[in-house]
């Protein structure tokens, strides 16, 4: 879910239009004085002072209209890609370690689903706050930091052994590093890029699959063949290559800037950004239920071995490559985001009320896994975009994405535990906790809507 792509045209825009500005009260004003022209410069161009003498020297002036292209661009792209594969591509792999945990520990599914749902939590609501590393020229020393938050926590997590070391591993740990690394991270590919930025977006985004490949393919090959400690080590070291290769590719093009406020209570008199944030709570509150628990419905209700229901998550995240690209080109250039979204969550909604009816058939199954793969990863790309095409002052747009993170923030911690203790109290069906998920996935389609005609009106061909 990369946030910072739709602030920063704006943000060029605003850089461009201050320089107009200083040339024509160049025109009328008289010459500043010499001394005076070289403190005004120095007061301008200051960046806070580097640390650590191991990351490049941040810019100190605006450097022109992003260059659209070109082999130092496409490797920030790369390095996005990276960060996604190691942040939303363990989240949308968490399956592996709900039936994993469930057998090592002997702990009940909502329990287990704590220690994912607190990891998706920390990301999106330390993002809210380390978002402003970047405009503070923070962004290489957030990315390290960030990075060797995650590799140490999946480490720690090797040599876990009792459910609280897991807790604090994987969930606190990693969640604090993946929250620290994302947002800053992320800011850096999008001043690299303006008429090419969907395509560039969409390779960034698509590392979420990428990751949800890689990481349940390791277990499956590995844990039985050398146990859970070694499995998550070769997964740690992993993540340690790909991270060196994020700090080394990234190189931050925008100077350092002043942050806007942490919040605008005024957004929330506005009826069209509270049925926004409501409606995107609902979608979140269901929408990971199936990636936590189609690997243990595979193999405790549909007859797969414990290895081979590995390959239902596998499906579903490898669907969520094309499913977070093709989204972005509809909304680009033929619906608008918001107007995308909403047909979307409403498949979500239809394909989870759907589930119940495959039952425990492999084929169909397989199926469904394709289907949800695609349509879960559409409606998550929509997110951000969808808030940029409501808010009119783009200015505001970082603000209100804080916001709306805070509170989406509360519906992925809680929603997956719902759903476990919803299984638990049916002794162990799983047809309340899928209605439960669908309903949900629905209301947040309907409150999607209504945050559309609040905007426009009952006007359809408009885009949004």
């Amino acid at each position: 879910m990369p946030v910072k792509f739709a602030l920063q045209d704006h943000r060029e825009e605003r850089g461009a239009t201050r320089q107009d500005d200083t040339m024509m009260r160049g025109e009328i004003l008289e010459p500043q004085s010499g001394d005076n022209f070289d403190r005004i410069k120095k007061e301008n161009t200051s960046t806070p002072p580097r640390k650590w003498g191991i990351f490049p020297a941040p810019p100190t002036e605006e450097s022109g209209p992003p260059p659209d292209g070109g082999v130092l661009a496409w490797l920030q792209v790369i390095a996005g890609h990276l960060m996604c594969f190691v942040t939303w591509g363990r989240i949308t792999s968490f399956g592996i370690f709900q039936s994993t945990y469930e057998d090592m520990l002997q702990a009940e599914s909502s329990t287990v689903s704590w220690i994912g749902t607190v990891q998706i939590f920390t990301l999106l609501l330390v993002g809210t706050i380390s978002g402003r590393a970047s405009d503070a020229g923070l962004v290489h020393e957030a990315v390290l930091g960030g990075t060797i938050l995650i590799v140490l926590g999946m480490f720690m997590t090797s040599l876990a052994t009792e459910y609280y070391q897991l807790f604090l591993a994987q969930g606190i740990c990693i969640g604090l590093g993946m929250g620290i690394l994302y947002i800053p991270g992320l800011s850096v590919p999008s001043s690299y890029f303006k008429a090419r930025k969907p395509l560039a977006v969409a390779i960034i985004a698509s590392g979420a699959g990428s990751g949800g490949l890689v990481y349940p393919a390791m277990v499956q090959q590995l844990l039985p063949r050398v146990g859970f400690g070694w499995t998550i080590r070769s997964m740690a070291f992993v993540t340690l290559f790909v991270s060196i290769l994020i700090n080394l590719l990234l190189r931050v093009r925008i100077p350092a800037r002043r942050s806007g406020p942490l919040a605008d209570l005024h957004a929330f008199k506005e009826l069209p950004y509270i049925f926004f944030c409501v409606g995107f709570f609902l979608i979140y509150w269901a929408v990971y239920f199936a990636f936590y628990y189609i690997d243990l419905y595979g193999y405790k209700y549909a007859s797969f071995t414990p290895l081979d229901s590995i390959d239902l998550l596998l499906v579903t995240n490898a669907l969520g490559i094309p499913g977070r690209i093709l989204p972005g080109f509809i909304a680009a250039h033929l619906l608008g985001p918001l107007n995308t979204a909403i047909p979307t969550a409403a498949s979500v909604a239809i394909v989870l009320y759907c589930w119940p009816a495959v039952q425990h058939a492999h084929g169909p199954l397989y199926a469904w896994a394709v289907v949800y793969g695609l349509v879960a990863s559409a409606i998550q790309s929509l997110f951000a975009v969808s808030l940029a095409a409501l808010t009119e002052d783009l200015s505001q747009l970082g603000t209100r994405m804080g916001m709306v993170f805070s509170v989406v923030a509360f519906a992925t911690l809680t929603g997956t535990p719902v759903a476990g203790a919803i299984i638990q109290a049916s002794g162990r069906s799983y047809l309340g906790a899928q209605l439960w998920a669908a309903s949900s996935m629905l209301l947040g389609a309907g409150a999607l809507a209504v945050a559309r005609v609040s905007k426009t009106g009952w006007v359809l061909k408009k885009q949004v």
